[in-house]
């Protein structure tokens, strides 16, 4: 279904859901005068004289609560009732509401985040995301610790561009901060449950309440289910399937207006199948290093030669013909503690913070229904963080904010490949049959930082804002191959032979710099313009059976920093006595020494190597707009997109699949012009609200929402094998809420998500055999929610 007709029949589900309620009232004979609208408005705590406007939002981006429109930067918000109506409840869904943001998702593993098409690299334990993940001022040391459902969140901010002057960690594209609901003195208390087709069921409840005059308590918890939604054809099993549950609990201390101390403790678990990869296309192979794989076949063509059946072939089937299990089990506990102390007219903020986090996987690496390689990365990790930061008034001619912040992350990863009979066969002699590859990575970060920024308002309305950040940062590494019982000498497979990278160590000072001039081009329009630098450290892949650094020495698996230079202008507004707010920017931003992953030529395979590096240059420019806009009291419409060019500037990669001429993988081919992969040239999300008074408190509602992307290439030498089709999704939404005699109530909501049943894909990879393989989307899915708040 084209693009086009996709938008037509998402606008015309908005309208028919926004005309029904009307009409419904005609037809049944209800029919609501003026006067008596008024009445239920009324009743439903609302002023039928209110003005009717689009509702401010405050956020705390520049460290202080603040009206979003009056920050002079692009920033976009989903609050707690954005992410109910469209039933977005996991991270990778987020792309689906916010602007120019792209969430690749394989599993909690190797997942990742980028915004402006920066970012979105395969994991590595020896380093952190180009874009930073927040949990209530938080720093997530890898990305798939936000791979959770997201449970009693209040909000969440997307800061575009580097955000190195106030966030905790560095960071050149971007910071997606998530803010959950702190536990309330008055009391709360609601359950919620919900079931839909593939025996999808999620239950979640939460209570707050207080303990005493001066300290109050907030529990939630979560359980979800989904059967999944990719079928293995060799074990007659469905895979992609979602187990995870959750708990946070929380105390608040408040003696006084003068001191606040908040602590949390959470844990998340999950014990799944997510991120099954479905076969998406498939290259010529090169030959192998004993030159028993013909040139010019396929790599399903020659599994089928040694015996393989039943195959899969084709992505949109959503199938796969896997002979061992798969799996993609995480755990994480976190302990946080923040205190605000008001000393005089400032604020003091502590946030101290304890975080652990493991995956264990279980993959069929070889993809076929043979006995050939399974394995993956078992991951440990365990983070501390420290911040804290005084802030001055906001009402003053000089505000500011200065602050220190520490990081200190400990990782490995215990990576181990089994082979089987097969082995040899199916890689063409690359991988030695029945046997164990071993290997183990380390990484240790240890960050210090020093940070400020301030806002000096002039009288000639003029506000100029700067912001400076100086870290240093320590990084070790170690990567030992094959240093087990089970290793032997691999004559005949010098890659895996034992080896020892030894201790490795680095570090980086680098500066973050921000400067801001923003006026009020009028009462109503902001305008502002940004200079900003930002710098992400160093380091060491880790990754360890196979290491670049056993093929080429350590300096292959040293990485250097990657920093980012950004200038974007733009202007924010609110039209029409409120009732239309316009964001719109544009940007261009430099990236130095883009750290992604590309391949080297080796000889002695005759083949590629997987190599995280400083691939290139990149330079990505764009515009975003953001808007919003309350039409009459029960309609409300929201359009935001990107238009966004990131494309390298230099660098070199590997020879794409389908350039063959009997010597490939003999050479690598500039880069310079393609695009950076996972960044798509057009982002467009489109919604809509009703919400309608039927009866004295009952409310009806319901919620459209439209999401594309146009096409993107998931790597970077821009394969034709590995680009993604543009795709829609559209969300719908109908439901009544009922309002109880005294407060709290009943809520019954049908849903929607992909109705149009696309079938997409949320990244790619490459398994070394001139193939890729893609994670899928969830097709369409349908059920109902009801929910009652007891107070």
């Amino acid at each position: 279904m084209s693009a086009h007709r996709s938008l037509s029949l998402a606008v015309g589900a908005m309208l028919v859901a926004s005309a029904w309620p009307a009409a419904a009232q005609t037809a049944g004979g209800t029919g609501t005068e003026p006067a008596k609208a008024d009445e239920l408005v009324a009743a439903a705590g609302r002023r039928a004289d209110e003005p009717v406007g689009v509702e401010s939002i405050t956020v705390t981006a520049r460290r202080r609560s603040e009206d979003a429109q009056e920050v002079p930067a692009p920033i976009s918000v989903l609050s707690a009732r954005d992410l109910e109506a469209q039933r977005l409840y996991q991270v990778q869904d987020l792309q689906q509401a916010l602007p120019n943001v792209t969430a690749q998702f394989l599993h909690a593993r190797q997942s990742s985040i980028s915004v402006r098409g920066i970012g979105n690299n395969t994991a590595n334990e020896g380093l952190e995301g180009s874009a930073g993940i927040y949990l209530d001022n938080v720093f997530l040391g890898r990305p798939g610790q936000a791979v959770f459902d997201l449970l009693d969140v209040e909000q969440i901010d997307l800061l575009r561009g580097p955000q190195g002057t106030l966030f905790g960690k560095n960071t050149t594209a971007g910071v997606l901060n998530i803010t959950t609901r702190s536990p309330s003195f008055e009391p709360e208390a609601a359950v919620e449950a919900s079931l839909g087709n593939r025996r999808y069921r999620q239950l979640k409840a939460s209570y707050s309440g207080p303990l005493s005059d001066s300290v109050a308590f907030r529990v939630s918890a979560y359980g979800t289910h989904d059967d999944g939604w990719v079928d293995n054809v060799a074990r007659d099993e469905t895979l992609s399937e979602i187990n995870r549950r959750g708990l946070r609990t929380q105390v608040l201390l408040k003696p006084d207006e003068a001191f606040s101390l908040r602590l949390i403790a959470e844990h998340n678990r999950e014990r799944s199948s997510t991120g099954t990869l479905v076969p998406y296309a498939f290259g010529p192979l090169n030959r192998g290093p004993f030159n028993s794989q013909s040139n010019y076949t396929t790599y399903p063509a020659w599994a089928q030669l040694q015996g393989a059946s039943p195959l899969v072939t084709d992505p949109h089937r959503y199938e796969v013909a896997l002979n061992d299990a798969q799996q993609a089990n995480a755990e994480q506990n976190a302990l946080s503690a923040e205190a605000n102390w008001r000393l005089g007219t400032h604020r003091l903020t502590s946030i101290t913070a304890w975080r652990n986090w493991r995956f264990d996987p279980k993959n069929d690496i070889d993809a076929t229904p043979l006995a050939g390689i399974t394995g993956g990365f078992t991951t440990r990790e365990k983070q501390f963080s420290q911040e804290i930061r005084l802030a001055s008034p906001g009402d003053e001619r000089f505000d500011y904010v200065v602050g220190a912040y520490y990081y200190y992350q400990d990782i490995y990863s215990l990576n181990r490949y089994d082979t089987g009979p097969y082995a040899t066969a199916l890689t063409g002699g690359g991988y030695p049959s029945n046997n164990a590859l071993t290997g183990r990575g380390e990484a240790k970060t240890e960050s210090l930082a020093l940070f400020g920024q301030g806002t000096l308002h002039l009288q000639s309305g003029v506000d100029l804002t700067s912001g400076l950040r100086a870290t240093t940062e320590k990084k070790q590494g170690r990567v030992r191959q094959n240093d087990l019982e089970t290793a032997s000498p691999y004559a005949a497979y010098p890659i895996f032979a034992a080896w020892d990278s030894g201790e490795l160590e680095r570090r980086d000072n680098s500066v973050a710099a921000l400067l801001t001039a923003s006026t009020h081009w009028s009462a109503r329009t902001l305008v502002y313009g940004t200079l900003s630098h930002g710098e992400k450290s160093g380091g060491y892949n880790v990754n360890s059976v196979a290491s670049p650094g056993s093929a080429f020495g350590t300096d292959a698996i040293t990485i250097e920093p990657e920093k980012a230079n950004n200038l974007e202008i733009g202007f924010k507004s609110k039209l029409l006595d409120n009732r239309l707010q316009l964001n719109a920017n544009l940007f261009v931003t430099k990236v130095r020494d883009y750290q992604a992953v590309t391949t080297q030529f080796y000889a002695p395979l005759n083949g590629f190597l997987q190599v995280l590096s400083n691939v290139g240059d990149v330079t990505s420019k764009g515009l975003e707009f953001d808007l919003k806009g309350q039409l009459t009291r029960a309609l409300a419409l929201s359009l935001n997109g990107a238009y966004t060019r990131a494309t390298f500037d230099n660098g070199t990669g590997p020879t794409p699949f389908e350039v063959f001429n009997g010597g490939y993988g003999r050479g690598a081919q500039s880069i310079a012009g393609n695009e950076v992969n996972g960044a798509p040239k057009w982002t467009l999300n489109l919604g809509s609200q009703y919400r309608h008074f039927v009866d004295d408190g009952v409310e009806f509602y319901a919620n459209a929402n439209y999401a594309w992307r146009s096409s993107t290439y998931g790597d970077l030498n821009n394969s034709v094998y590995s680009r993604i089709p543009s795709y829609a999704l559209v969300n719908l939404a109908a439901g009544w809420r009922v309002a109880a005699a005294d407060r709290g109530g009943w809520d019954l909501s049908l849903w929607v998500r992909n109705a149009l049943d696309k079938h997409y894909y949320l990244g790619l990879t490459s398994m070394g055999n001139n193939a890729y393989y893609a994670s899928a989307g969830q097709p369409r899915s349908v059920g109902a929610t009801v929910r009652y708040d007891f107070f």
